[in-house]
């Protein structure tokens, strides 16, 4: 099997990998996590949307970047009213 060269890379991958290379620790559902296992978490997903959780210190750095789920809601809702 041939391994992807970089350019054809996710281009969501390279940046966690980026964020990663940088010593910014990743999390995915509050649990430290690697950049593969959050682009796989993105690729499967069906129900479910990531929200991006940039945590900075004090002085305005990166010093954390997570990614928490938040559901999506149907389009539509169908409930019964009775009378």
């Amino acid at each position: 099997m041939k391994k992807k060269s970089k350019k054809n890379k996710n281009p969501f991958l390279r940046e966690l990998e980026f964020y990663k290379r940088e010593g910014i620790p990743l999390q995915l559902n509050g649990v430290p996590s690697t950049p593969k296992k959050i682009a796989k978490a993105h690729k499967i997903a069906e129900d479910i949307t990531y929200m991006r959780d940039y945590v900075r210190d004090s002085q305005g750095r990166l010093t954390s970047l997570g990614f928490d789920p938040v559901k999506e809601q149907d389009s539509h809702i169908e409930s019964e009213i009775k009378y």
